[in-house]
């Protein structure tokens, strides 16, 4: 990931598409080795995950430009390169596992992120009636150790619509995402191992993601 790196590192410096066009060549080679690294994961995930489609680089990987329509912040592009493994497509929302790299922070993440209300809906009533076997995936030792716990950032301070302050695994019902993360050590994308690195840490996601796809279909 050498020239991912050090791409991505001009790009910060110079977040204009004049500069991006003149260094067009230099994008390619970082995107085509950022590829090569996902295409890597697919190959590894798959041996794992019989849920995975099949998939290609292009159905995982985001677009480095930015959508700035309703943003006050203007710059055209992303300084950093990130792709969604899902089980149905990266706009989906059925549970998959991200990679997001930067020069200055790297992490993994698996899970469902802010699915639309119909599919929130799903998940908040699975885990109404099947709470108990997420507790226990929380609570494996290896899981907790790796990841902590769902991210709570997104939790509602009182029951969603439907739903009462008794129902039970009532404090997971009140979140709107579903979510994982660790962070990696930047020095790791440097080296040999990092694709193996990447995919034991989704290995340790699965029986979450295999928890919130039975609650999703």
């Amino acid at each position: 990931m050498k020239n991912a790196i050090a791409f991505l590192k001009k790009l910060k410096k110079n977040n204009k598409t004049e500069w991006m066009h003149a260094h067009k060549d230099e994008y390619l080679v970082a995107k085509k080795e950022f590829e090569f690294l996902v295409q890597e994961i697919i190959a590894r995930i798959s041996e794992w995950d019989s849920r995975l489609p099949f998939l290609e680089p292009k159905n995982c990987t985001f677009r480095i430009n930015r959508d700035i329509r309703f943003s006050d912040d203007k710059r055209p592009y992303k300084t950093h390169m990130g792709a969604y493994f899902s089980y149905g497509g990266k706009k989906s929302d059925l549970p998959g596992y991200y990679l997001h790299v930067a020069p200055e922070e790297v992490f993994v993440a698996g899970g469902v992120w802010m699915p639309e209300a119909p599919s929130l809906l799903k998940l908040r009533r699975h885990i109404m009636n099947s709470g108990d076997d997420l507790e226990a995936i929380l609570k494996d030792k290896a899981f907790k150790k790796t990841f902590g716990s769902l991210g709570m950032d997104s939790a509602l301070t009182r029951p969603p619509k439907g739903f009462s302050a008794d129902t039970p695994h009532i404090d997971l019902i009140k979140l709107k995402s579903f979510v994982v993360t660790k962070k990696l050590d930047v020095s790791d994308v440097m080296k040999p191992g990092f694709g193996k690195l990447v995919d034991k840490n989704f290995k340790l996601m699965k029986p979450l993601n295999d928890f919130l796809y039975e609650g999703s279909v």
